[in-house]
């Protein structure tokens, strides 16, 4: 059986090589909202050098299309680095105990609604989609939690769904 290091480190390898993919993916987005900015503006006429200056204005004030990059950056990175603290969460209560998917009911998505108070062991939800991994329409900006079913309270929600 394997001890809580090599978990950790299982768990923690599997997140670097998400985090790649995910990380490529922004880049492969961006990339391409960038060509096709390019390619539309000149074929509107503009100037390579109005182009440049365009896209260099929208790099320092955080324009279109580098915002997005970034807030994609951001939201992918925070949903790395809090599904390695649920990790540790796992592997100190272990992985065959039951969770329940704990919905934070503030803005939340109709998957994550649909998924509150559900129960599974860890390997059951790593199988279904843990939160944060893009199981749900929220992706990775989720603020959802697999709480220890023994002390998960349970709130019903409140709100209708949209």
């Amino acid at each position: 059986m394997p001890n809580n290091d090599d978990i950790l480190n299982e768990f923690t390898q599997r997140e670097i090589e998400t985090l790649e993919i995910y990380l490529a993916a922004k880049a492969d987005r961006t990339s391409i909202s960038l060509n096709e900015y390019i390619a539309s503006r000149v074929a509107q006429g503009a100037s390579l050098q109005t182009i440049e200056q365009d896209l260099i204005d929208d790099l320092v004030n955080n324009g279109r299309i580098f915002a997005e990059f970034r807030n994609a950056i951001r939201a992918t990175v925070s949903g790395t680095i809090n599904r390695v603290r649920d990790s540790q969460i796992f592997i100190e209560d272990g992985i065959e105990a039951e969770y329940s998917w704990i919905a934070i009911l503030v803005n939340t998505c109709p998957d994550c609604l649909e998924l509150h108070g559900q129960s599974k062991t860890y390997p059951e939800w790593e199988d279904f989609g843990l939160p944060r991994t893009g199981i749900t329409v929220c992706k990775e900006n989720c603020r959802c939690m697999l709480i220890p079913s023994k002390i998960a309270v349970i709130d019903p929600i409140q709100r209708k769904r949209r």
